[in-house]
């Protein structure tokens, strides 16, 4: 897939998904069916969650890559990409790693059994990557029982747009030369990163699709 075609279908899904969730009345978009699934307030934080440490990292491409180093090689095409991260998630039913679990006022005690992995092998091999800070991260937004829906909307749509112009201010060899940790697969260069975050919203788009 070429850059810009890829810049395009993340934009073109980011904002289908945007659309879709602007139209779902507001006690449907806080609406938890089940304890183990998550309401569509939590898809979209999760979402959120997910894209500001890339974001973070990427508005800092030098200190990046002292940390990381190089790639050394060119970036895996998405087809393979994906097969690769299906392969390194295996059996982990997509349960997300916890910095990324989206935080409640009103989760229950056992929500974190509900929703983390239970690979503790994978989840130590992501911290010796990134440093124990990024569980951090899942204070960012936490949903509160006052939480407005726009609010929650207006989040993903603030990251979804930092993460599309960092994208566009790399030049093809930036995007294969830079690597940063993913969980269960390790290291990936910022193109595959962009692969996986295309493939992690439409998955997600499909699971609001549902709920909504």
């Amino acid at each position: 897939m070429e850059t810009k075609e890829l810049f395009e279908k993340l934009n073109g899904t980011f904002s289908k998904l945007i659309n879709e969730i602007s139209n779902v009345e507001n006690n449907i978009f806080f609406r938890k069916e089940k304890s183990e699934k998550w309401s569509i307030a939590e898809e979209i934080q999760h979402l959120s969650l997910s894209i500001l440490p890339i974001n973070n990292l990427l508005s800092q491409p030098k200190l990046v890559t002292e940390r990381w180093g190089h790639s050394n090689r060119k970036s895996r095409n998405m087809e393979l990409f994906l097969n690769d991260y299906e392969k390194a998630t295996l059996g982990q039913e997509w349960k997300a790693f916890p910095p990324f679990v989206p935080k409640t006022e009103s989760e229950s005690p056992n929500y974190a059994e509900l929703h983390y992995t239970s690979n503790q092998n994978k989840i130590d091999d992501f911290y010796n990557l990134t440093g124990k800070q990024i569980e951090l991260v899942r204070d960012k937004f936490q949903i509160a029982s006052s939480a407005k829906k726009n609010d929650i909307i207006k989040t993903l749509k603030e990251q979804s747009s930092i993460l599309l112009t960092l994208s566009k201010k790399m030049n093809d060899a930036q995007m294969d030369d830079i690597q940063i940790p993913l969980p269960y697969i390790g290291l990936v260069t910022f193109r595959e990163i962009l692969y996986f975050t295309l493939n992690h919203t439409e998955h997600h788009f499909n699971s609001v699709k549902k709920l909504s």
